[in-house]
């Protein structure tokens, strides 16, 4: 078996920690908006931008290609993802996301009652899910093959709870535990950000070993870590901002690349103003300006572009090296924040793997006592009837109270033994 380990280019990025390294500016522009960043954040405020006829935009970027999170790639079988790799419905409230899908045709138009019709192509495929337990695919997600009584009964408890976050509206109809978060009505239920999801699920009673599961599932499949590291708030919001679509219930939209499709499609009308292998290494406010120094790895030289805004599209522990007032003196949120490395591996099959029995080969396939999440599979979303080759999208978060040590450990492993880590988990 072959292969190699690509992704993040943390040695370029790791430029931030030496700004020794990097020679000062020999030269200038002056541009109008400079977005830094060209992840789904930086790609949608650009995106946004252009549609509002803003044409003296820059986008930089510090990968050779747009997309972080959601980069993908592509073989002779299929594309497939290199990070997220689903779109829940947009509700309502997610005005700016259903005006994106609207213009990329995934939302053909809405009916008499102002919900999105869909152009089912870009719905996931049924089925959708699966769990491995006990040494058998079961439909669905949640272990009910040998529950208890007892666990049914906290897995409703569970539910109901939920549903009530999830009905819950303020004064003005705002709800708490909305996406996006600014149409939430403001600092409700802020308390649960001080609890564990771990001490919410204990306070409540909640003790089935497979709730628990359940649950700290959602949370290393959405945040990266465990019901421990989880803020109660943040877990809460995983099942309360999701409502059910009223047309096609808990579908989600997917394709072979993941979200892949979608940053692509972002990047496209920007993809003159987008300049790759930029290294942004000061942000600060030069008189009515604001100056972003960005070293060209390839050129080796430093330019410096005087922008009237700026907007900071990257991780807020970046944010906090390159912004100047932040460097000089670092908010508390910046040094509150820690990011839980992820491993996505990327294996390309002949075929489809047979073996375990229980329920058909799903989308995304759900380990119960795996290290990692499981996997989803490229070609689900394929209408061939034959089983050919296909890519299947491993993910495993680290979990953990040590996230510093995880990263160094996955930075410095082989190729190898991270290949055997993972065929272990899976074979």
């Amino acid at each position: 078996m072959e292969g190699a380990i690509v992704g993040a280019g943390h040695q370029l990025g790791h430029v931030l920690r030496e700004p020794g390294r990097v020679p000062p500016p020999a030269s200038s522009e002056r541009v109008g908006v400079v977005v830094v960043g060209a992840g789904v954040a930086g790609l949608a405020a650009a995106w946004h931008l252009a549609r509002h006829r803003v044409s003296d935009l820059v986008v930089l970027e510090l990968e050779d290609a747009p997309g972080g999170n959601t980069r993908s790639g592509a073989s002779a079988a299929t594309a497939y993802p290199w990070g997220a790799h689903y779109l829940p419905l947009p509700g309502p409230e997610a005005r700016g996301v259903r005006a994106l899908l609207r213009e990329l045709g995934v939302i053909e138009g809405f009916d008499r009652a102002c919900h999105p019709i869909y152009d089912e192509r870009h719905l996931c495929h049924a089925p959708q899910e699966r769990l491995f337990h006990h040494g058998r695919w079961h439909d669905g997600l949640f272990p009910w093959t040998g529950a208890s009584a007892e666990d049914r009964a906290q897995h409703e408890a569970f539910r109901a709870q939920m549903e009530r976050y999830r009905r819950w509206r303020d004064a003005e109809g705002r709800r708490a535990f909305a996406t996006p978060r600014a149409a939430g009505a403001p600092g409700a239920f802020r308390e649960l950000d001080r609890l564990s999801m771990a001490d919410f699920l204990a306070a409540g009673g909640f003790t089935s070993p497979r709730l628990r599961w359940w649950v700290e599932y959602a949370c290393r499949d959405d945040y990266g870590t465990d019901l421990t590291g989880t803020s109660a708030w943040a877990g809460v919001h995983y099942y309360a901002a999701r409502d059910p679509d009223p047309v096609y219930g808990d579908v989600v939209l997917t394709w072979p690349e993941g979200n892949g499709w979608l940053t692509h499609r972002l990047a496209e009308p920007v993809a003159d103003r987008t300049r790759l292998g930029q290294v942004v290494v000061n942000v600060e406010p030069v008189g009515d300006r604001v100056a972003v120094d960005a070293y060209d790895a390839r050129a080796e030289r430093t330019r410096r572009l005087l922008a009237r805004e700026v907007v900071l599209a990257c991780p807020v522990f970046v944010a906090a090296r390159l912004y100047r007032p932040w460097r000089e003196r670092p908010p508390a949120f910046a040094r509150a924040f820690r990011y839980a490395p992820w491993l996505v591996a990327n294996l390309h099959l002949d075929r489809r793997p047979s073996g375990a029995a229980g329920a058909p080969p799903a989308w995304d396939n759900v380990l119960y006592d795996g290290d990692g999440l499981g996997y989803v599979v490229a070609t689900h979303q394929s209408l061939r009837t034959y089983d050919g080759p296909t890519v299947l999208t491993y993910y495993r978060p680290f979990a953990g109270p040590d996230p510093t040590g995880a990263r160094r450990a996955l930075l410095e492993a082989s190729w190898g033994s991270l290949r055997d880590g993972i065929l272990r988990d899976l074979v």
